[in-house]
């Protein structure tokens, strides 16, 4: 071979090598991501975050076995290990009865106890060693899922790694017979299993294990702070203190900072009174048997579950959806469930699992449910039938005598509305009750008791910013509804792809204060040292006025506290002290 045909073969063997690996790299490029956990190989899909990046996106796995036949009303248990590549790029919805949005007012399935898994990055490394956001979406306990409440578009611009998860809801997760045919809580055993499959698997995505923030908004948010009461939470932890002197517990359990937005687990949608009356009543719908609760159980587990749900008609008054949380946590029987005492008896006691806290609430939380009362053209059946429905819309049905219901009734109109005709020029007063009592007033008792019960610190921050984005509520219902604070952490159903201006930068805030919370264990908005909670009269509080307005403030109170505390309701305080 000559010279000249020697250089042209090399050549030709250049261009196939520059070919080939071009061709490698595409093929390279098209691959989807492949994580191998402790249970199997999942191959995920990339996906983009809101500000354009590229994340492989993990969305459908296995956390738990299919809670169906003879699992149903049991608690969870571990899946079972796969051979195949399992493909996760489904999302599902656990069984709940949502009569506004099908027109059988069922969706989900039974089968759902699956988790979704979004890493910021194309290519993904053991040794990333990310810190991990976990979100529990809310929903009342009774409905809800991911794809709707949780999506990873804002927070995976972030470099964390985000998980969310389905749990199951109302009569799936939390009927119980108060003893141990089903001591109840299962929604939140659920929780604790997708926790565990989180500690031994993220590290497989890029996540540190050993630096988990717990976040919840709602339900979801109380949720959470149940989790600071549980033993099945609990971990063996190391107190660090940092230079600053700031106090930073690192969990070597199932979390070691948590998030409760506008819930906790003191308000008195979370706690279920009652729970065996409540299942007997769902069984006699059914016509099972009452006279044993093993037979009961035997007979609910063979009836189909759109039976089930639909029965939860029966449980409601008004618009479908009052009382909120039919069937929710309730305190078990026994030493060994998750919940065994009251929250806050607990509280007092101070036996709590130690590690930073932060609550929330926004300045018009009962825009939620005032607004679906004016939605629905129910405004004037609340006025006019105002002692029959106000008792269950808000919430005190089970925990004021029959005698007093009206009484109390009458009392709340005469502090709130002045015994004013409801009508649309006085709305505002009628949310500031339903702000008052659903959230305002339980929050203050729990960020109180938690900040004396608590070494590490206790922070709390209250939201007035009215978004640009659009509600399904009327233009007349103007504030800082609830979740709206959600909505710009976690894309929500019904945000738009491209968020107004002013809604972009306090995403961009509140998306840059979890990072710093997630990362470090402080939180910071807009470059402001936020003081904790303490124990003296004055709550510290972060007041978020609008993107650029955020500032330390301090309240002597949440809610008109004598005014409520003098209703003689038996809940929390006025229960057990």
């Amino acid at each position: 071979m000559d010279e000249t045909m020697f250089i042209q073969v090399v050549r030709l063997f250049i261009i196939i090598q520059v070919i080939v690996l071009a061709i490698v790299e595409i093929k390279s490029s098209d691959n989807k991501p492949l994580v191998k956990t402790l249970k199997g190989t999942v191959q995920g899909r990339y996906i983009k975050s809101y500000g354009g990046r590229i994340v492989s996106a993990f969305e459908g796995i296995p956390y738990a076995k299919p809670p169906v036949g003879e699992l149903r009303f049991k608690e969870p248990e571990p899946s079972e290990p796969w051979s195949d590549v399992l493909e996760a790029n489904n999302t599902y919805v656990c069984l709940q009865f949502v009569p506004i949005v099908t027109s059988s007012g069922i969706m989900g399935t039974e089968d759902c106890l699956y988790l979704y898994i979004y890493t910021p990055k194309e290519t993904i490394s053991g040794v990333e060693n990310m810190s991990v956001i976990v979100h529990i979406h809310g929903g009342a306990f009774m409905l809800g899922a991911p794809k709707y409440l949780a999506g990873p578009d804002y927070i995976t611009d972030k470099d964390v790694v985000y998980v969310t998860f389905n749990y199951r809801l109302g009569i799936m997760g939390f009927l119980s017979t108060e003893d141990e045919v089903v001591p109840g809580n299962n929604g939140l055993k659920d929780q604790i299993m997708a926790l565990k499959w989180i500690q031994d698997n993220i590290k497989y995505f890029g996540g540190n294990p050993n630096s988990v923030t717990l976040t919840g908004l709602s339900a979801g948010g109380a949720s959470v702070h149940y989790h600071y009461f549980s033993p099945l939470s609990k971990g063996i932890f190391n107190r660090i203190f940092m230079l600053n002197y700031k106090l930073l517990n690192t969990f070597k359990g199932l979390f070691h900072r948590g998030f409760s937005q506008s819930g906790t687990s003191l308000n008195m949608w979370a706690l279920t009174e009652n729970p065996l009356q409540k299942t007997k009543k769902l069984a006699t719908f059914l016509n099972c048997t009452t006279e044993t609760n093993k037979d009961m159980i035997g007979c609910l587990k063979k009836q189909p579950d759109s039976h089930i749900i639909l029965t939860l008609k029966k449980f409601f008054i008004f618009i479908n959806a009052v009382p909120y949380t039919p069937f929710g946590p309730v305190i078990e029987k026994g030493k060994a469930g998750f919940l065994v005492e009251h929250p806050y008896k607990l509280l007092v006691e101070g036996k709590i699992n130690d590690c930073p806290w932060i609550t929330s609430n926004t300045k018009n939380e009962g825009i939620y449910p005032v607004g679906f009362f004016v939605l629905y053209g129910k405004l004037q059946q609340l006025d006019e039938e105002w002692n029959s429905i106000i008792p269950s819309a808000l919430d005190y049905d089970d925990t004021v005598s029959d005698g007093d219901k009206v009484e109390t009734a009458q009392k709340l109109r005469k502090h709130y509305l002045n015994n004013e005709q409801l009508s649309t020029d006085n709305l505002d007063k009628l949310i500031n009750l339903f702000t008052d009592r659903l959230f305002l007033y339980d929050s203050e008792t729990a960020v109180r008791l938690h900040a004396k019960a608590s070494i590490s610190p206790v922070y709390y921050y209250f939201y007035e910013y009215q978004m640009q984005t659009k509600t399904i509520f009327p233009k007349s219902l103007k504030g800082s509804a609830h979740s709206d604070d959600g909505r710009m952490l976690f894309k929500i159903y019904g945000n738009p792809e491209i968020l107004p201006h002013d809604d972009q930068n306090m995403k961009e805030v509140l998306t840059d204060f979890i990072y710093k919370f997630a990362t470090t264990g402080i939180p910071q908005i807009n470059g402001t040292e936020w003081n904790p909670v303490g124990k003296n009269k004055k709550i510290n509080f972060m007041h978020i006025i609008s993107p650029k307005n955020t500032y330390m403030d301090t309240i002597e109170e949440l809610a008109p506290t004598n005014f409520w505390k003098n209703l003689n309701i038996e809940e929390n305080g006025n229960l057990l002290d």
